[in-house]
């Protein structure tokens, strides 16, 4: 079996997906996600985007399947060709497609006084960095760039100079091949080993494994073996765990501490208070029921806004602010500003800040950090008024980070707000709801406006999100 670019991509994400990819029971595969179809959609509309725009004569290699993709590629790189798109790259077991070979004169090669240079054309940015963090180059597309390097540095004798991308601003965005090669040179040896059969992985359940088309298989083998990452916040730190002989959330749940924490059995980046967090995890689990902890303060107002925002990060657009008033502890009815589309962004967010402008004296809950970061990017881009942010900032109560972590823990291996407002008796009317689904009906609204139906199917969802939101504050409250 041959190693691909999507499989260093997928090792990123999780190391297991690549060994199911390549041997998994197909039977137990399900579709595709709605969201991930959707994102390979818009990352080839970006490819087909740029290329149209290319002034610069190229072989177009991209109806051609991968083994006539490949030799062709080999003829036209030994004869000079100065742009390739969809060319194929083969050596030994591995096998890549990149969207653009460039040839570059400043380095000679096997092939003359020239190399090439493989770059990937993409439907987002290189560089992130959440609020408050210095930005990074994503690991998952400098593993892709860096797999191609390998490659070409087979064929060519030659690594390329530089390491690129073309973002979906048809931007190129560099990044210092030296700061992943050892990590890469590492993933690609256990990505072999998994795509061969040789190396062995297990599932390690996470927020993002809903998207994944093992998700089912993987949370039920979890739920089959008692596996640690059914509690929160443990991810690859069961495998520490596991060589520690604590094998299954009974396991933590009956452990002794002070084993732990220090000689020969001392778990790698679990201290005492981590573990001691650890086996009240478990016995929440094993109990399935959720504890609250004392010493939580709500804000003593007469006012509550629960407010939630949609935004699609991959075109980098808030289309949604929807709340619901809770005044004096009667509810009020769902309102909302809505963006048909990208160009009326400005327009609608400068609405919701005249709004902001007018609540004082509330408590504006939130369920995570997005909504502030949103907002805070939204002021920098069309200049809003810092000191209505600055009121809204000091009115704002996030319900994940100030009472969810530090004053409970819940028998489940999410703590996002499906999973906890599940678990207070809270139910959302879409039968498939979640922050992904709602780009997907966005988009699917934005293609055809005369689906009203798609449109309140989006409305619903983030009135149900607000609602959820007093659903778990309200149990809270109750438990003071």
């Amino acid at each position: 079996m041959m190693i691909t670019a999507q499989d260093l991509y997928n090792y990123t994400k999780c190391a297991h997906r690549v060994y199911l990819d390549a041997h998994g029971n197909a039977s137990e595969r399900a579709a595709v996600s709605p969201f991930v179809e959707l994102l390979w959609e818009m990352g080839m509309q970006t490819e087909r985007d740029y290329v149209t725009r290319l002034t610069q004569p190229y072989a177009d290699l991209s109806p051609l399947d991968m083994h006539q993709a490949c030799r062709r590629t080999w003829e036209l790189m030994r004869a000079g060709e100065g742009l390739i798109y969809q060319g194929g790259l083969c050596f030994d077991d591995c096998v890549g497609r990149p969207d653009l070979l460039v040839r570059c004169d400043d380095a000679s090669s096997d092939l003359g006084p020239y190399h090439y240079e493989a770059i990937d054309i993409k439907g987002g940015h290189g560089t992130t960095g959440r609020e408050g963090e210095s930005a990074g180059f994503k690991k998952h597309y400098a593993f892709q760039i860096l797999f191609y390097h390998h490659l070409l540095a087979s064929l060519q004798g030659v690594s390329p100079r530089q390491a690129r991308i073309i973002n979906v601003d048809g931007d190129y965005e560099s990044f210092d091949p030296a700061r992943f090669s050892a990590e890469f040179d590492r993933a690609l040896e256990e990505v072999r080993a998994l795509v061969e059969g040789t190396g062995q992985s297990e599932p390690v359940l996470g927020s993002a494994c809903h998207l994944c088309h093992w998700y089912v298989k993987c949370r039920r083998w979890a739920e089959g073996i008692h596996d640690p990452t059914l509690l929160f916040g443990i991810g690859r730190v069961k495998f520490h765990l596991k060589e520690a002989g604590v094998r299954t959330v009974e396991d933590i749940a009956r452990m002794e501490v002070s084993d732990y924490v220090g000689g020969s059995r001392k778990i790698p980046r679990l201290g005492r208070d981590g573990l001691r967090r650890l086996k009240t995890r478990a016995a929440v689990r094993l109990a399935g029921v959720p504890e609250i902890r004392p010493g939580f303060v709500l804000p003593d107002v007469r006012r509550e806004i629960y407010f939630d925002i949609e935004d699609d990060p991959t075109r980098d657009f808030t289309y949604l602010y929807g709340w619901v008033e809770v005044d004096a502890g009667d509810t009020q009815a769902y309102r909302h500003l809505f963006s048909p589309g990208a160009e009326q962004e400005e327009a609608t967010v400068r609405a919701f800040w005249k709004m902001l402008a007018g609540i004082e004296d509330a408590a504006i809950y939130v369920y995570s950090a997005k909504e502030r970061a949103s907002l805070r990017r939204l002021m920098a881009r069309y200049g809003l008024d810092q000191s209505v942010f600055d009121r809204y900032v000091a009115q704002e109560y996030d319900l994940y980070g100030r009472l969810v972590l530090k004053y409970s823990d819940w028998p489940s291996y999410s703590y996002g707000i499906k999973h906890i407002a599940h678990h207070v008796g809270f139910t959302w009317r879409d039968p498939d709801p979640g922050g992904a689904n709602s780009i997907v009906w966005y988009n699917e609204y934005q293609r055809d406006p005369s689906r009203h139906e798609l449109l309140q199917r989006i409305l619903d969802y983030n009135e149900d999100d607000c609602r959820a939101m007093i659903a778990v504050k309200r149990y809270f409250a109750a438990r003071a």
